[in-house]
């Protein structure tokens, strides 16, 4: 197998078997930089592996269906027939919009009011309906075909959007009305508030240093009105104890923990040395009815 195409975490339990692939469910998560996915065992009802591969250099979907394509390649079993497969996209090109607001037949106008035009690509909404919203956004065309190409029963939607209704559904009875979520992940950070059992805000912001990180972070705690010396922060996605973002939230948050694992999943002993908020979505996404 090409280097350019080993994980660079791999851990599956045996209780995984490539030619019983119907009896799991897949949920991929797909960005310009990297390939993740999760493998559930319904009978067992727990997780039984993850992995993870990770682009260098690729600016667009074409080059990124590609090396989907390649992935695949180099590991015939995960075009096998799933019992159910999710995919994730990843993308910047989204507009979320309060379910009362929304029209189906004007999302094209909604999401004009946030984005510009992609060429070869399609309009799409997911209702988050624990939000109360509709994320709509652009998908594209040959990204889209080379999912359903490699996976006929995929269900197609955008990583935000999993993001916001899993938090939902953990913390639905639980008062946070005083907590950040924060999501990593390559350059990109995703900022959750949930107050009065309601999503209260939702943004994503691109950085470069952990200065950037900080600056955005704390603008938009001030613009919420939250106080860093009360307000608890939870971290989740690609962040550690080692990473300069937590350095540097821990600085000037007084409150800062990584998200707590849920109650409701199982998880092999496998998955044991890979730390539960690191792939969050993954895990939590099969919760969503999206």
């Amino acid at each position: 197998m090409s280097a350019a195409f080993r994980p660079h975490i791999r851990r599956i339990d045996k209780a995984f078997r490539e030619d019983y692939s119907r009896s799991f469910h897949l949920t991929i998560h797909l960005s310009m930089g990297s390939l993740s996915l999760a493998i559930y065992y319904p009978e067992k009802q727990r997780y039984v592996g993850i992995e993870s591969y990770r682009f260098n250099d690729v600016h667009d979907d074409i080059r990124l269906a590609a090396l989907v394509d390649q992935v695949v390649m180099n590991n015939p079993w995960l075009a096998y027939p799933f019992q159910s497969v999710n995919v994730l996209v990843d993308n910047d090109y989204t507009a979320l919009v309060p379910a009362p607001l929304y029209d189906e037949k004007e999302k094209g106008t909604c999401l004009a009011f946030t984005q510009l035009y992609r060429d070869n690509s399609r309009i799409v909404s997911d209702h988050l309906s624990n939000a109360a919203a509709y994320q709509v956004y652009y998908l594209s065309n040959p990204l889209v075909e080379k999912i359903k190409d490699l996976w006929a029963n995929a269900r197609i939607a955008h990583f935000s959007s999993a993001l916001i209704e899993s938090l939902m559904i953990q913390f639905k009875n639980r008062s946070v009305d005083d907590a950040l979520f924060v999501h990593l992940r390559q350059g990109v950070f995703d900022l959750v508030v949930i107050r009065n059992e309601k999503l209260f805000f939702y943004n994503y912001f691109r950085y470069n240093t952990r200065e950037d990180f900080i600056y955005f972070l704390l603008f938009s705690m001030e613009q919420l009105r939250m106080n860093p010396e009360l307000a608890r922060l939870y971290l989740l996605g690609d962040v550690d104890r080692s990473s300069p973002t937590f350095d540097i939230a821990l600085k000037y948050i007084r409150n800062v923990a990584f998200i707590d694992e849920s109650k409701a999943l199982q998880y092999s002993y496998v998955l044991d040395e890979i730390p539960h908020h690191r792939h969050y979505v993954l895990y939590h996404a099969l919760r969503c009815e999206l």
